[in-house]
């Protein structure tokens, strides 16, 4: 038991002092129900993650001359939201619907930090806005998942999974403007839906993993202005986060210290991104 307890605390020691790596890819954890009919189970999870993401953009920019203003027409233009790293910290509450189906619940805190770039048509050179990083804000997610078949080693079932998440604003700058000075709000929303098997390895371990589809929705906001020869430009970006990856796989590890007891770690990766994830639980 206490040799658990320690590959325990090693496990999420490492992963939780390791570099920052995206946004979304939540962890998910074992895709089969695990807690039984009328139980409740709660823990903690952290994810670590990263993503290449593009937003389609409205983009107005108001140019100033006092005393006449200037409003030059509303244009869609793409942004491209590189390397999105974000640390993801949640609680989990979950309940045993029957000894085969689970529902959970999940709240905490989501930070991001990216690069992100302005593709203009008549610029070769796209604009890129530089120091995205906003600090932690709300979390929050519901999911279920199921057991399909199993016997004494193999159990076959799935995972589906939303989460929202919405780090704070950042101040950005933007390149080739020094007098500009922008703020950029984004908000996630994604959906991960798994399924695949889990070995039970001996009394305490289960390998488990499989594909797992992958959705991602958001908003873009970008707002800004700069000076330039005594002329004011003001900047106003409002836009739709569509997802780059569809199709991904995992693999994890689930440990259970005793009856009630259990953590796991895994590893996600689609073509646009790719995280690893840790959870502990605690049954009642």
């Amino acid at each position: 038991m206490k040799k658990k307890i320690a590959l325990m605390i090693v496990t999420l020691t490492l992963l939780s002092v390791s570099n920052s790596v995206v946004f979304a890819l939540s962890p998910m954890g074992p895709p089969k129900a695990l807690f039984g009919l009328n139980k409740w189970g709660f823990g903690i999870e952290y994810g670590n993650q990263t993503m290449d993401l593009e937003a389609d953009a409205t983009v107005s920019e108001i140019m100033i001359v006092d005393p006449d203003v200037f409003e030059a027409p509303p244009k869609k233009f793409m942004h491209n939201i590189d390397n999105l790293k974000s640390n993801i910290l949640m609680v989990r509450a979950g309940y045993g619907l029957n000894e085969n189906w689970d529902a959970f619940l999940r709240l905490g805190l989501a930070d991001a930090k990216g690069d992100i770039e302005y593709l203009n048509p008549v610029n070769p050179s796209p604009y890129e806005y530089k120091g995205f990083d906003g600090s932690f804000g709300l979390a929050w997610g519901i999911g279920t998942r199921a057991t399909f078949w199993q016997n004494e080693t193999v159990s076959w079932g799935g995972l589906l999974q939303i989460t929202w998440l919405e780090p704070d604003n950042s101040g950005v700058t933007l390149a080739g403007e020094p007098n500009f000075d922008g703020d950029v709000e984004i908000n996630i929303e994604e959906v991960q839906i798994a399924f695949g098997p889990t070995w039970r390895a001996n009394d305490s371990i289960s390998i488990y993993g499989g594909p797992f589809v992958h959705f991602v929705n958001g908003d873009l906001d970008i707002n800004g202005r700069t000076v330039d020869m005594g002329t004011e430009f003001i900047l106003e970006t409002t836009g739709d986060i569509e997802e780059e990856s569809l199709l991904g796989g995992y693999v994890g590890a689930h440990l259970e210290m005793d009856e009630n007891t259990s953590c796991f770690i895994e590893c996600q990766l689609t073509n646009d991104a790719w995280g690893i994830g840790i959870g502990y639980a605690q049954g009642f």
